[in-house]
């Protein structure tokens, strides 16, 4: 029985992955069971319910899983056979005929063509294109049997491999893959559990890794943020990082002399980073430009205290910020937090259920000073115009009532709306919008209705509360306009550089500070 339970120990050390069906776990234990005969493998499966127990089996402990129901025993003759991933890759793209093309070469082709069919001639193409195995730069073997390297020298040519949802199970597998790889800058090993390596397997594999530039590791099981720096000593002049979907609730502040030196772009998408201060740990981390932090149910932002005139020394570089889809309740706070980040120039985010998406980019554009563009849209100077515009006069009456309480009552309107100093030295001061208390202000206002293609003038009074849909109806009677509805803008009477359009037909003057004698042009 010894022997039996040596060699199954020598096929399957702990931290051995292996699959079963469609089902992938990770060996805990090999040895014996109480009360059962022969060798038996000790399971984690990634799937938390596929299993029965949580390694203890009538009162004794042979391993430990994270959760309840994640463990179970399997006799060894049950595991499915494994590769080796030059084996895989020939498999896959060479002698490949029309009926059997790689998956990520048909999307890649449909990218190219931009269609979602192809005739029999083009399947041939691409199945050509497979079949020259040492001219490929592009190998994808996800979802195989993978947990060796083989003989790679054939594969010169190849700068991006994808490894995800393999056999694959520790870092000297990974290295000596990539060491007969010199031209590979681009690795993919999602979905792997890979055992955390040890100072020494660090200090041996770390030349290995000293050619890529991309690091893909979405969910790769990590809930330690620790184990991540941990691993990224194995490639410290990584440019780009993946950590989607691995629980890092919590982080810590990086050693930027001994990782990430060179990182450029971080994605953290659905990590449960829902506590911003723990991104801020992230802030020494100089050379970052891109941070994905999607769907990790963030619901403020809240930076370090600054002075209001002037940036944080954190997130020296980042220039781009993903927050779609996190329920951030209160977007001006957020848009004010954020315009501290000093080299921030695209935001994509999702409108909160009580705002728009116009509403949102308004703010957006309004109270981020360098902000280029919003959900890879960019911001328009007409755009920026109208968005600094509203927010100057919505804020006129704070404005001046603090700036007569004091400097304390001042500075601390501007630490709330930063950008506020800047819009007046832009538009001037605000005054004429404050209203005058011992002036009832009328429900109407005349305004100058400016027909441009004919040049009519039409002088009308109308209700502050007006929608603009109304007024279009007015207008097309009484210019007599046939077709297509038209567009308006107004231009401010005191700011006469200023025109804003009014583009939402559901929105009332009122809405966009229409005030008497303002000139209303029709397109």
């Amino acid at each position: 029985m010894v022997g039996i339970i040596d060699e199954a120990q020598l096929f399957y050390p702990l931290g051995t992955r292996i699959k079963i069906a469609n089902n992938y776990g990770t060996v805990k234990y090999v040895g014996e069971v109480s009360g059962h005969m022969g060798t038996w493998l000790g399971i984690e499966w990634d799937d938390g319910m596929r299993g029965k127990h949580n390694g203890i089996v009538e009162g004794k402990r042979y391993f430990q899983t994270q959760l309840p129901t994640a463990g179970s025993f399997i006799r060894p003759g049950k595991v499915g056979p494994c590769a080796t991933l030059e084996d895989a890759a020939r498999e896959r793209y060479v002698n490949y005929d029309s009926s059997n093309v790689d998956a990520s070469l048909i999307r890649e082709a449909q990218a190219n063509l931009q269609a979602s069919l192809f005739e029999v001639v083009g399947m041939d193409k691409i199945a050509r294109k497979q079949s020259k195995f040492e001219q490929l730069s592009e190998i994808s073997v996800d979802e195989t049997p993978v947990n060796a390297a083989g003989y790679l020298k054939d594969l010169m040519h190849l700068t991006t491999l994808n490894v995800s949802h393999t056999l694959i199970w520790n870092w000297e597998i990974v290295a000596s893959i990539a060491q007969q790889l010199p031209s590979l800058n681009n690795l993919n090993l999602s979905s792997n559990r890979l055992v955390l390596p040890t100072t020494k397997q660090i200090a041996e594999l770390e030349p290995s890794f000293r050619q890529l530039k991309h690091i893909n590791l979405r969910n790769c099981g990590f809930t330690d943020w620790q184990d991540v720096m941990q691993t990224a000593l194995l490639w410290p002049d990584i440019i780009s990082l993946g950590l989607q979907e691995n629980s890092l609730s919590q982080l810590s502040v990086v050693d930027c002399e001994s990782i990430f030196r060179q990182l450029q772009e971080l994605d953290l998408h659905r990590t449960n980073l829902m506590d911003f201060d723990q991104v801020c740990k992230l802030g020494n981390i100089s050379t970052l430009r891109s941070l994905n932090l999607m769907e990790n149910g963030i619901e403020e932002i809240k930076l370090p205290e600054c002075d209001p005139q002037l940036k944080l020394n954190i997130f020296m570089s980042l220039e781009q910020l993903n927050l779609l889809h996190n329920p951030i309740w209160n977007e001006a706070d957020a848009f004010n937090e954020l315009d501290k980040l000093p080299q921030l120039k695209r935001l994509s985010k999702t409108p909160h259920l009580k705002s728009n998406f116009d509403e949102m980019v308004s703010k957006a554009v309004a109270s981020i000073a360098n902000l280029q563009y919003i959900n890879r849209a960019e911001v328009m100077p007409d755009e920026r115009r109208g968005a600094e515009y509203d927010i100057w006069k919505k804020y006129a009456v704070d404005w001046l009532q603090a700036s007569q309480q004091g400097a304390d009552a001042l500075r601390e309107f501007c630490r709330k709306h930063r950008t506020y100093p800047l819009l007046v030295k832009k538009y001037g001061s605000p005054i004429d919008f404050v209203p005058r208390p011992q002036i009832k202000q009328s429900n109407l206002i005349k305004v100058r209705i400016l027909h441009k293609s004919s040049g009519q003038f039409w002088e009308k009074k109308v209700p502050r509360m007006i929608t603009v849909q109304t007024l279009q109806g007015l207008v097309m009677k009484h210019f007599h306009l046939a077709g297509n509805t038209p567009q308006l803008c107004y231009i401010d009477a005191k700011h006469p550089e200023l025109v804003v359009p009014l583009d939402n037909n559901a929105k009332t003057l009122d809405f966009y500070s229409v005030q008497e004698h303002d000139t209303v042009l029709v397109q």
